[in-house]
Order: C-alpha cells, then sequence, then structure tokens
C-alpha cells in the first residue's frame, strides 16, 4: 500500500470512527458556557491565580470576575486557597470536581461508546492499536504541515 493510499484509508476509517464515537450532548444545558470552559481551562494551564490576575488576562472588570468566580465557586467548580505568607491573598484554583467536569467538557469522544466497542477487542488488539496510533501520531509531530 502506498502512502497515498494509506491516506485515503485512513481518512475514511478516521471519519467513520469520529461519527460513530463522537460525543454527542442533546441538551446545550449539559455544557459550559465557552467562557467558562475558556477560564477553566487556562487555570488548568497556568495553575492558580489571583482574582486580578484572572481579571487582566481575561479583560474583566474586578466585579464581574469576582461574580463569575463566586459563581463557579459556588458550583463546586473552583476553590480558594489562602496564601500562607499574605493572608489578604487568595489563589484561585479548579476543584477537583472543577478538573473532572474540564475534562469532560474537553471530550470529543463517547468514552462509554469507546469502551464498549474496546471490550470486544482482545488486549493485544487494543496494545497494538493504541501502539500504532502514538507512533502515527508522533510522525505526523515530527512532520511539516502540508500547505495547499
Amino acid at each position: 500500500m502506498t502512502p497515498d493510499d494509506f491516506a485515503e484509508q485512513f481518512q475514511h476509517a478516521f471519519q467513520s470512527i469520529y461519527l460513530a464515537a463522537m460525543r454527542r450532548v442533546r441538551d446545550g444545558r449539559q455544557r459550559l458556557a465557552p467562557e467558562t470552559t475558556a477560564l477553566l481551562l487556562h487555570l488548568a494551564e497556568a495553575g492558580p491565580m489571583t482574582l486580578s490576575d484572572m481579571a487582566r488576562h481575561f479583560d474583566r472588570a474586578l466585579s464581574t470576575m469576582s461574580d463569575k468566580v463566586e459563581n463557579l465557586e459556588s458550583q463546586g467548580l473552583l476553590q480558594r486557597q489562602r496564601d500562607p505568607h499574605d493572608a489578604r491573598r487568595s489563589d484561585i484554583w479548579l476543584s477537583e470536581s472543577g478538573q473532572k467536569v474540564l475534562a469532560q467538557e474537553l471530550d470529543v469522544l463517547d468514552r462509554v461508546r469507546v469502551a464498549q466497542a474496546a471490550a470486544s477487542l482482545s488486549a493485544e488488539t487494543r496494545t497494538h492499536l493504541l501502539n500504532a496510533l502514538t507512533e502515527f501520531n508522533q510522525a505526523l509531530a515530527r512532520g511539516k504541515r502540508h500547505e495547499p
């Protein structure tokens, strides 16, 4: 099989897998607002931040950011950690629940469907598949992006 043949067959297989396993949210109210997702994602990547730092980063008024943080705190998604060296300062961080909700929000595939399909494969096949996908992903990362 030539690399071009592989690319075509992989494209079709990937699309079929994606369509069969994509995460579907039947009720839009189950999703986080894009701004909330961005805020949680930024905290997950940057680490704990003060309210002032968050307001500056998101270009929001301190009062607006304070309301947002209080709301997310009341939902159990954020928590405050007092600075042991400065009692006036507290850092805002993702709670354990916030980390789980963010991970679920970023999921593209329905983990239950993928797990059910994986259960029909042998452990050896699952290992080979993951190894092949990891190797392919590394090859993609090493390659240069094709510009049309």
